[in-house]
């Protein structure tokens, strides 16, 4: 069947929008970074004059950047229309883990019938990498390349970005949180994978579900008790 061309005489060229979109990605790119990993703290005001300073751009693609940062959940609008690093009560984290537990745990279910011996091969050896790895932004990498093997399988392009998404809203708080002597717990994790991986390999879909839904949820358990304990800790210190 032949495809028809699209006339795309209607579309307006400009390389000045171009260039804006270009620098709005840059700008958003180091914002979302600086965000996520932590260096810019829940509350911090981003001031769009310093922004374009510091970026050595205009005011427009900041403006553009932070509708981007806006629509992704990571900033929100106070008084006065500023903006600040939005900050995630320890119960919203945990609606955020409850959410994507229920949403690996489904498609890991359907992925089951349709992973091969590569796959749990696949599995087994990036579960083994994790175990030799002393850094732990590394080992976060590799831990969301073990989750993503069963994903993929499972082929629900719309639940993968959903799950993306509801990573993105708290990946700030695991790297934060999750560090050596605080909540990092490679040995534990590995368990959890082994299980996982067990039951994958035995067939066993309502199983391997369970498994993948316990094994983020006792993340984000973790997580909203540290949020919780940090909190009394600042009120006890008049903070």
């Amino acid at each position: 069947m032949s495809m028809e061309t699209t006339d795309l005489s209607a579309l307006r060229r400009d390389t000045k929008l171009k260039t804006r979109r270009i620098a709005a990605d840059y700008v958003a790119d180091g914002l979302r970074e600086a965000i996520q990993s932590g260096r810019l703290a829940d509350g911090a005001v981003l001031s769009q004059a310093a922004i374009a300073e510091h970026f050595e751009v205009s005011r427009v693609p900041v403006r553009e950047a932070m509708r981007q940062l806006l629509a992704e959940g990571l900033i929100q609008w106070q008084a006065h229309h500023v903006a600040v690093v939005r900050t995630l009560s320890p119960e919203r984290i945990g609606e955020l883990f409850d959410h994507r537990a229920l949403l690996e745990g489904y498609i890991t279910e359907r992925a089951v019938p349709l992973i091969d011996a590569a796959a749990i091969s696949s599995l087994r050896s990036k579960n083994e990498q994790m175990r030799e790895i002393a850094d732990h932004e590394r080992w976060l990498k590799a831990n969301g390349e073990f989750h993503d093997v069963i994903l993929a399988v499972g082929g629900d392009e719309t639940g993968f970005e959903l799950i993306e998404w509801l990573r993105s809203r708290s990946r700030r708080y695991v790297r934060m949180w999750s560090g050596p002597g605080e909540l990092h717990r490679p040995e534990e994790a590995g368990r959890e994978h082994d299980e996982i991986v067990r039951l994958i390999e035995l067939g066993d879909a309502p199983g391997a579900r369970a498994a993948v839904e316990a094994h983020v949820r006792h993340t984000g358990e973790r997580l909203v008790a540290y949020g919780r304990a940090r909190e009394q800790a600042a009120v006890a210190d008049g903070g």
